[in-house]
């Protein structure tokens, strides 16, 4: 999983490390509509990169997000 989007999710978010498989689902993850809006708030704080909520709530696993994040931040 992407570095800056796992410490997000653990430091920021205070998401259990242990729940973060790249299969779970983002809400068995942790990760409901307020956190995704601060997910993209955080990574657009840190990356420049404009990420909606709407955006990331298409992803419905971690390895999706993550694969998304990876397209986005790569295209910068």
């Amino acid at each position: 999983m992407n570095q800056a989007l796992m410490e997000i999710l653990v430091t920021d978010l205070t998401l259990d490390p242990h729940q973060l498989r790249p299969q779970a689902r983002l809400e068995d993850a942790g990760l409901d509509s307020l956190a995704l809006v601060e997910l993209g708030l955080l990574l657009h704080e840190r990356s420049g990169v404009q990420i909606g909520e709407d955006v990331l709530s298409s992803a419905t696993t971690l390895g999706a997000l993550d694969q998304l994040v990876e397209e986005l931040l790569a295209g910068r």
